[in-house]
């Protein structure tokens, strides 16, 4: 049964806050997901679980990011400690992903591939349980518990006066994630490598993520975008699976002997299905643009065009996933 998550305080975004109060809203939402899943995530039963943990963990840290200059700067600690968190999470949800990929297409493969395929489902399952033993541990370390502890100091804590509405700095936020994505996909081209795609992606989600806080204020036209954006993501997420995937195969061939064939066969599957997904992001931007230009009629125009970017960051720098 899940968890229910700890009250830290108003964690509700609405149109007649400021925008400090509706991002405390939204720290205190995310850190008491956090806090909500480390059972479920420890007793391992549902994976589910562990990736909606580390899910919170990114949405607090690009809340913090997002919302820097309205917020308490005692924030910043979380930010840092959810990065923590979800380095510790991630291997472990990484590994969960590729043996769910590598089971599904196995079946469509050759006999002789499909044996190095469980051949490699066993090396990635060893890595795993390298990962889940790690993640045990410091999900019960002393630096949790004062994680708890930080969360419960810094999330009833106010945001700074003179927060300006949210309607009009929210807007703000929301035009310059967008162009921040906007810029990154334009840039994109089949033959680049992975990590300028996994940019974009990271962008996608910053925007997304940006339109989902804010969606209570301005409303379904937020939504529909968000919505058109996790696409683009799931898209690109699909693409990082694959450079993460070709490689492990890398990795795993030097200990594995007597599998490379096989193992060659997998790694010319992944190369096919990555260029795939990247001669294809065109069509996944093309929704993204229209629910953006309904958006956009919806926000509130700026009281002065200001040129993109953020006083505490530049626009779209990537920084973590």
């Amino acid at each position: 049964m899940e968890a229910v998550p700890p009250y830290l305080g108003n964690h509700w975004v609405d149109a007649s806050q400021t925008i400090g109060q509706a991002g405390m809203a939204v720290v205190r939402s995310q850190c008491a997901a956090i806090l909500a899943r480390r059972e479920g995530t420890l007793d391992g039963e549902d994976p589910e679980e562990l990736h909606q943990m580390r899910v919170a963990c990114r949405r607090l840290r690009t809340a913090v990011r997002l919302f820097a200059a309205w917020l308490p700067p005692e924030t910043e600690t979380l930010r840092t400690e959810a990065g923590w968190i979800g380095s510790v999470l991630g291997p472990v949800r990484d590994a969960d992903v590729q043996t769910v990929h590598l089971d599904s297409a196995a079946e469509g493969w050759p006999e002789d591939v499909r044996a190095a395929a469980e051949r490699l489902r066993g090396w990635i399952v060893g890595r795993r349980e390298q990962a889940r033993s790690r993640m045990t541990e410091e999900l019960r370390s002393d630096r949790w518990f004062a994680f708890e502890n930080t969360v419960r100091a810094v999330a009833p804590l106010e945001p700074p006066a003179g927060c300006p509405p949210v309607q009009q700095a929210g807007a703000e936020v929301i035009r310059r994630r967008y162009r921040a994505v906007r810029r990154r996909v334009r840039a994109l081209e089949p033959g680049q490598e992975d990590a300028l795609f996994h940019e974009a992606r990271i962008a996608a989600k910053k925007a997304r993520y940006a339109m989902e806080f804010l969606a209570p204020v301005f409303g379904p036209e937020a939504k529909a975008c968000a919505k058109r954006l996790a696409d683009l993501q799931d898209h690109l997420g699909l693409l990082q699976d694959r450079s993460v995937a070709r490689g492990w195969v890398r990795e795993a061939v030097a200990d594995l002997p007597g599998q490379a064939f096989g193992l060659g066969y997998v790694l010319g599957a992944w190369d096919r299905e990555a260029a795939w997904l990247k001669d294809s992001v065109s069509e996944r931007w093309k929704p993204v643009r229209e629910a953006w230009r309904k958006l956009r009629e919806v926000l509130p125009r700026p009281a002065e065009e200001e040129p993109g970017g953020s006083p505490n960051q530049p626009e779209g720098e990537p920084g973590p996933a």
